[in-house]
């Protein structure tokens, strides 16, 4: 098997490869996403009839990462908006933050923004001068501009849709990394393996008090929807835009993660990123009820990954 190079929506992943690398320590996009464990499991929103490939809560992910890597950083959080601009603009006239989650209906450099909203995203903040703050957002925008008013705006995390977000944080950054320790490829796999595990149990308990479903649980949701012919434009747009392409490369990275400790979990997220490829092309083309049919497939997958991470290694 060889690496795929390409775009993706790895923004968190990207944001947080940029802060490293701003004390020099280069990490790869891939591995920071891996070791995030965001990509794992599944879960169904029934209030919104909306599935994530993804179990893991991101702004947690990039911390752990960190500390799976033997970094760590500076990390802030805020449920009042009071000094926060005072706050950000001495942080950085010093070094670069990263910012998360925003919401990228806010971000009104990109062309799009009024149709991304409740969107979550991830930035690198380079300097704020004037009233405008400058930025590299990994989504193909280096050195973005962005008022001010309007990050206040997106960093409120009252309006996003992956409902595993608190909703009452009004800002979140990191900054001043420093590597504390080199990990060797097998202490990190031995930690990841026990926060995998941790991000599965914590979104079955997350699940169990609002009742959602996750895992194989929330992929034969969505196939029964598939099936109904149930799949709302909302939905239809999240799993032909980003769910299944996303999905596919979080797979392929999984896999070449486990690929030298642990060949069986690398086989099945192999086999599971095709099948995420597969449905992509479905979707795009409009064959729902075939994309039904694969979705059985693809919940056999997600069981088996999840029995074989929980046995002892």
């Amino acid at each position: 098997m060889f690496t795929y190079v390409g775009n993706g929506a790895y923004c968190y992943a990207n944001s947080t490869s940029m802060l490293l690398d701003s004390i020099g320590e280069q990490v790869s996009p891939n591995l920071i996403e891996v070791l995030t464990g965001v990509g794992l499991g599944a879960v169904w929103f029934k209030e919104d009839n909306m599935i994530f490939f993804s179990n893991g809560i991101p702004h947690l992910g990039v911390s752990k990462a960190m500390d799976i890597l033997g970094c760590a950083s500076k990390e802030v959080s805020g449920t009042d908006e009071a000094g926060l601009v005072e706050k950000i603009a001495e942080e950085l006239k010093e070094h670069p933050i990263m910012m998360g989650p925003l919401d990228m209906g806010f971000l009104t450099y990109m062309p799009n923004h009024p149709y991304l909203h409740g969107s979550d995203h991830y930035v690198l903040a380079l300097g704020l001068e004037d009233g405008w703050v400058r930025l590299h957002d990994p989504a193909g925008y280096p050195f973005a501009t962005l008022p001010v008013r309007d990050l206040i705006q997106a960093c409120k995390t009252n309006r996003l849709q992956y409902r595993l977000y608190p909703n009452d944080l009004i800002y979140h950054y990191w900054s001043e990394p420093v590597r504390l320790q080199h990990r060797t490829s097998s202490e990190m796999y031995r930690e990841a393996i026990r926060y995998f595990r941790e991000v599965y149990l914590d979104a079955d308990r997350l699940a169990s008090v609002h009742g959602w479903m996750t895992g194989g649980d929330a992929i034969a949701a969505l196939q029964r929807h598939v099936k109904a012919g149930e799949v709302d434009p909302g939905l239809q747009g999240h799993l032909t835009h980003f769910a299944f392409q996303v999905g596919a490369r979080r797979a392929l990275n999984y896999s070449e993660f486990f690929q030298c400790e642990n060949p069986k979990l690398s086989g099945l997220k192999f086999m599971q990123s095709e099948m995420f490829g597969n449905c992509h092309g479905l979707a795009v083309r409009g064959e729902w009820q075939a994309i039904g049919d694969s979705l059985q497939g693809l919940g056999e997958f997600e069981q088996q990954f999840r029995e074989l991470l929980f046995q002892k290694h």
